[in-house]
């Protein structure tokens, strides 16, 4: 009996299992049962044994008492397994949870009677019949409940076909686990005749769920005779069947999908490829055998079972067939699987797929189709299209495809995965790699080869790399292809592939081609490209010409027309004209604000003029705007690079490592020119070894790219510190590694290859001047014969020692500079001048663009040795002009300086407010320092007063046009005028040039053992005062002047030295006229080294 507090109590107050409280008419299974599929016309509502007024309990207390009070075979175990324990108390040690199943029937009863609720509202104004036909044509979902509740009190007569099809469409939209059975009542009542494809679908999906393979199976022959095998359930066979093992009733159940399909003409055999066309095709077949649990397991018993059944699967040509194309729809399922994991193990991909195929080939399975779909699936995933060090699964997996076909096993890789490989290595700018491609394009498909769309992106793509010939080739191709359309986005790559090359001359010549022999007018892409010529040839007069004329032809301008100009300024450290420029962009609409190209040159210009702090400062607003989202889409990381590359230029190490934690504190991604920056910082602090350790052991455990750029810092590190081993070292990793060359590490082979030659010769103590170094020149052939214009195509920094002309013809004379150097250094000027007439050769145009300053100072050198002073001259003079043009500014174009007047006076006070007040590029006052220096010492060596008078011309020419006159020249000049008799010359411009940067002598300790800079030796200088811009007296410059000035005061004592033009004696002038040098010499430590015996010996 039950407890009296029973009666007063709800069932879920109550401490009683769901089961007790969950009502019959609610429960799925007995909603089903027999008794009720036989009379539709009895109210769900009503029950002929309920308690009394039963309106008065409440739900689920109602629900209980019919279950409790409910009579069957197996009502009293079910009560006794219910009630077990009610009176004990459950004790466990962790939280208690419901089952799954408990949660889902909760879930279910829960929902039916909201259906219930919403069924009764429904019915008080309109017939169940009327209801159900408005939800399903609503089509609202999820009312599955409220459809079964509204179907469940329809009356008779029996609904329509069409009616029944349509509630079970509507039904067969949601899980079948708990519908199963209302499905296949519904489906019984429908006549076979009037059965849709999705009918038979939505059944055998429901028998598949109740996990009656049998049955589904007949449904699946049924309606294999009048639908289209793909829309009648023939996934969720499969996948059952998959998932079971049961890959004899696979192999049949798939069989009867192509004996239909062979009937119907679907062309099954032609299904192949990747993603969206995978899906199209086998998606309605194995697309739910996906989703099957431990899918790798599965495929190792199919091919366990294919193993064992050999002979009866392959006993006709149609079951031969059957199981090739079961294997090309199903074996993509498992890769998909495979592929698509959280947490890829990619150690696992590589070894999966390359056994797989392997398996695939010993079973006799063509595996060319599934070549073709796995190729461009890794390739299409974002993961993979990423850089990446470690080995790539595709293109292993084509290398095997392609071998198969040569041996005769396979048929050729398509044109589709071919392509697809294209895009992937021009992804990356790996041009040898397309190259490859190409090739095969051309020998697996000779008379077709090419799409429009394929030859399209290889034009771009070669005029990216500057491939001016290929471009050129497949131009031609395109061309003459009928069908393909010459528009100006093609006509504009053959102008930027010249521009890529530096080739002014050759991008104006295709420019000219638009509008001459295509009858087209340019547009803005178009102006573009050739603006962006000029400037990557840093020609400042023909970018301004040429952007006026881009203004004037009415197109509207872009970023890409301002940004090359912007890049023109900074790169000159221009802010006036950065700033007009950037102000007329913003005037035309142009958002450069809110580039982050646009906006980053506002770094470089204040760094390349002078001010880090101030381009510290512009750097932390971009960082502000590009958290407030204004850069959206785009990274800042150029930004940094440029500052740490500055101050590791500047050998500042830290303040490189300070913007180093600046981008990881603000998590400002790192990437590979980042490195390349610190790398450079570590090169110019003198510690190689750390950086070579960064490209080495960091970059690939970051999984960062290593560049030529990386390479040529490390080899150049390496021979500034002399470590030949270890340069060789970084040599060979070079090479092994197939870097792409650049100039920049071109001309650091050339010196590591130059150094090599000479250790050799000092080991065989070869002394021989003309001894020819054979690795240098064969080193230097190579690079000449290689596509310089291609190697300059690239967006890598620059290790150039020296400011040169970047125009195209001064790329191989360059080679020949480093060489001739080299040569000329060992005395050998024979062979030097052999290669000048090579050099000589390659010389460009030189109406616009001359030789690169680099080769004319080495000309200076060589003719000066051969006393061929004229051509000293004319190589001067060509030097200067290519200066003078590479350090001209917007203000000097616009508004052209009067010519400088020429004097001999180097200590005239106008000649330093002529220089501070000078336009030409503040951070290239220094081009000229090496070519300045020849030309002095080729001067100083002819010994005439013609020959030093020029000198002095020259000097003052420089310094009243801006250039900077390096310390070592201000030294060897003023060594030479005091050794030449013109003693106040020589004090006078020690005084004003040399000695206000004078540190003073140290005090000298017999206990204190010192090491000195070399060259100022007994200075008290630390590393740090000295820089590259220092210009204060060397040792040897003082000595020589303690000389002349002991000298003239012996010719005192003579009672000579009286200059009447200066009304004194020349020691008491040079104590007025030069009092800190004077003293300077004074206070000299004697310490009769080599330098003071030789030039004072007992003064």
């Amino acid at each position: 009996m039950l407890h009296s507090s029973f009666w007063h109590h709800a069932a879920t107050e109550l401490p009683l299992s769901a089961c007790l409280t969950s009502s019959p008419a609610l429960d799925h299974d007995h909603a089903t049962s027999a008794s009720e599929d036989t009379d539709r016309t009895r109210p769900a509502t009503k029950t002929c044994d309920g308690p009394l007024l039963e309106f008065l309990y409440p739900e689920k207390t109602l629900a209980f008492i019919r279950r409790f009070s409910m009579y069957s075979v197996d009502t009293a175990d079910s009560r006794r397994r219910t009630l077990m324990g009610t009176g004990v108390r459950q004790f466990s040690t962790t939280q208690w949870r419901s089952s799954e199943g408990d949660a889902l029937d909760e879930l279910d009863e829960l929902e039916a009677v909201q259906a219930k609720q919403e069924m009764q509202e429904l019915l008080l104004n309109s017939t169940a019949d009327e209801a159900l036909r408005r939800l399903l044509w609503a089509n609202d979902a999820g009312k599955q409940e409220l459809v079964w509740q509204l179907y469940s009190n329809l009356a008779q007569p029996s609904p329509s076909p069409d009616f029944l099809c349509n509630t079970l469409d509507y039904l067969g939209e949601v899980d079948f686990t708990r519908t199963a059975n209302r499905v296949l009542q519904i489906f019984d009542r429908i006549p076979a005749q009037h059965r849709r494809a999705s009918s038979y679908r939505i059944a055998t999906t429901a028998y598949v769920a109740l996990k009656m393979v049998g049955p589904a199976i007949q449904l699946l022959e049924e309606a294999f005779e009048r639908f289209d095998p793909t829309r009648v359930g023939i996934d969720a066979v499969l996948k059952r069947t998959i998932q079971d093992d049961q890959w004899d009733l696979s192999l049949r159940v798939f069989k009867m999908f192509l004996r239909c399909a062979d009937r119907r003409g679907k062309p099954v055999e032609q299904w192949r490829g990747y993603g969206e066309t995978y899906s199209r095709n086998w998606g309605p077949i194995f697309g739910q055998a996906r989703h099957v649990l431990e899918p790798k397991e599965h495929l190792k018993h199919f091919f366990d079972h294919v193993d064992q059944f050999r002979h009866e699967l392959n006993s006709t040509d149609f079951d031969k067939r059957a199981l090739r194309l079961f294997a090309n729809g199903y074996v993509p399922c498992v890769m998909l699987e495979v592929l698509d994991t959280p947490e890829p193990d990619e150690k696992y991909i590589y070894e999966f797929f390359t056994n797989l195929f392997r398996d695939l080939a010993v079973r006799d399975f063509p595996t060319w189709t599934l070549y073709e779909f796995a190729i461009p699936t890794f390739i299409y995933m974002p993961r993979y299209q990423a850089y990446t060090n470690q080995p790539k699964v595709f293109l292993d997996l084509y290398s095997a495809w392609r071998q198969e076909h040569l041996d005769g096993h396979s048929k050729p890789p398509s044109k589709r995965v071919i392509n697809a490989l294209i895009r992937q290595h021009a992804r990356h700018e790996s041009y040898n790699r397309v190259d490859a491609m190409v090739d095969d394009l051309r020998m697996f498909h000779p008379n077709d080869p090419w799409t429009p769309d394929i030859l399209r992106f290889l034009i771009i793509f070669y005029a990216k790399g500057g491939l001016s010939e290929k471009v050129q080739e497949l131009f031609h191709i395109f061309r003459k292809r009928s069908d393909f359309r010459v528009d100006l986005k093609i006509l504009t790559s053959l102008v930027y592939a010249s521009a890529r090359r530096n080739d002014v001359l050759s991008a104006i010549q295709q420019f000219r081609r638009i509008t001459d022999e295509f009858n087209l007018i340019p547009d803005t892409a178009c102006w573009n490209a050739l603006l962006y010529s000029f400037t990557r040839a840093d020609d400042l007069d023909g970018a301004l010409e040429c952007f006026n004329n881009c203004l004037e032809s009415g197109v509207k301008p872009n970023l890409y027309t301002f940004g090359p100009m912007l890049d023109l300024c900074a790169n000159r450290g221009d802010i006036e004209a950065f700033e007009a420029l950037f102000s007329r962009a913003k005037q035309l609409d142009v958002p450069v604000e809110t580039d982050r190209r646009a906006r980053s040159g506002y770094v470089q210009v204040f760094l390349n003029s002078g001010d880090p702090e101030g381009a510290e400062q512009i750097a932390l607003g971009i960082l502000h705007s590009w958290r407030a989202g204004t850069f959206a889409g785009e990274e800042i990381t150029h930004v940094w690079n440029l500052l740490i590359t500055h101050y590791a230029v500047a050998r500042r190490l830290t303040d490189s490592r300070r913007l180093y934690d600046q981008m990881v504190a603000n998590k400002i991604p790192l990437n590979t020119w980042t490195y390349g920056a610190l790398m450079r910082a570590m090169v110019e602090a003198k510690n190689t070894n750390a950086a070579y350790k960064v490209l080495r052991v960091t970059m690939p455990s970051k999984n960062i790219r290593v560049h030529a750029y990386h390479y040529a810092l490390v080899i150049s590190g390496f021979l500034d510190e002399r470590q030949p081993q270890r340069a060789k070292s970084a040599y060979n990793r070079m090479r092994a590694m197939g870097i792409q060359r650049t100039p920049s590490l071109r001309q650091q082979e050339l010196r590591f290859t130059g150094t090599q030659d000479l250790l050799k010769l000092q080991e065989e103590n070869n002394e021989d001047p003309r001894a020819r170094l054979e690795n240098l020149e064969k080193t230097l052939r190579q690079s000449l014969m290689s596509d310089y214009g291609h190697e300059i195509a690239n967006d890598e920094p620059t290790l150039n020692r020296y400011l040169d002309s970047p125009e195209i013809s001064n790329i191989p004379q360059g080679y020949f500079s480093l060489v001739i150097m080299l040569y000329s250094a060992r005395g050998a000027y024979d062979i030097a001048k052999e290669l000048l007439e090579q050099a000589s050769k390659l010389q460009s145009n030189e109406e616009k663009f001359t030789a690169p300053i680099t080769l004319l100072t080495a000309l200076i050198e060589v003719h000066a040795q051969a006393e061929e002073h004229e051509e000293v001259d004319r190589c001067w003079n060509l030097a200067y002009a290519e200066a003078s043009r590479l350090v001209k500014t917007f203000s000097q174009v616009m508004h052209p300086e009067p010519p400088t007047p020429e004097s001999d006076s180097i200590i005239d006070p106008q000649i330093r407010e002529r220089f501070e007040q000078s336009r030409i590029a503040t951070n290239r006052r220094q081009i000229l320092f090496r070519a300045t220096r020849a030309y002095i010492r080729a001067l100083l060596l002819q010994d005439t007063p013609q020959a030093s008078q020029k000198a002095q011309r020259t000097i003052h020419n420089l310094l009243s046009n801006g250039f900077i006159i390096d310390n070592l020249t201000w030294n060897e000049f003023i060594q030479y005028l005091a050794t030449s008799g013109r003693v106040v010359d020589a004090f006078t411009a020690c005084e004003m040039y040399l000695m206000p940067n004078f540190p003073g002598w140290a005090n000298l300790s017999p206990v204190y053992v010192r090491k000195y800079r070399e060259g100022y030796a007994w200075m008290e200088l630390r590393h740090y005062d000295m820089g590259r811009k220092s210009i204060l007296p060397r040792y040897k410059t003082l000595v020589v002047l303690a000389a002349t000035q002991a000298k003239v005061r012996r010719d005192e004592q003579d009672g000579l030295g009286y200059n009447p033009d200066l009304g004194g004696w020349v020691r008491e002038l040079l104590e007025q006229l030069a009092p800190k040098t004077v003293k300077a010499i004074e206070t000299m430590p004697r310490t009769g080294d080599d330098l003071q015996m030789r030039y004072l010996g007992d003064a």
